[in-house]
This record gives structure tokens, C-alpha cells and sequence, in this order.
């Protein structure tokens, strides 16, 4: 998304209402787009980093075969329940 030129840099021929060099709304939106400048920034870093170790787990998995698995025994009445 591009800004707008106006709301990038104001300036005192930008005013409506002549109150001094910048209103509060003025302000305000240049603060706002300072803000959502910085959180994409940050976004972007974090995306970054995942790239980085998507391929590592956060945790050690190990793969059972199926004979290593504890056994699974069905106790009465489970099924009903289900």
C-alpha cells in the first residue's frame, strides 16, 4: 500500500486551518504511520526468522515403528461411550 504524498511529510501549506505547523490530526497520522511502518518492519523480521528454522523442529521428535508403541487395550464400556 502506498501513502499518500499529503500524509507523508506535512507542511504548513497543508493545513486547512492555519493552527501552527502541524494539527493534531496531522500529528496523529504521521505518528500512526510511523507505527504501522515499524510493525511491518517487525513483522517482516519475524517472518524471516521462521524461514530461517522452518525446518527445524522446536523439539526432538522421534518416529516409534509400530511394534515399539504401547500397547492400546480397549476397557469396557469405552466404546459404547463413544
Amino acid at each position: 500500500m502506498t501513502t499518500p504524498a499529503a500524509l507523508e511529510d506535512p507542511t504548513d501549506a497543508d493545513d486547512a486551518v492555519p493552527f501552527g505547523p502541524q494539527t493534531v490530526v496531522q500529528e496523529a497520522t504521521t505518528a500512526g504511520l510511523a507505527a504501522i511502518a515499524r510493525l511491518h518492519e517487525e513483522a517482516l523480521a519475524a517472518i524471516a526468522a521462521l524461514a530461517e528454522s522452518w525446518e527445524q523442529p522446536a523439539d526432538p521428535v522421534r518416529v516409534l515403528r509400530t511394534a515399539e508403541r504401547p500397547a492400546v487395550v480397549l476397557r469396557p464400556g469405552s466404546a459404547a461411550a463413544a
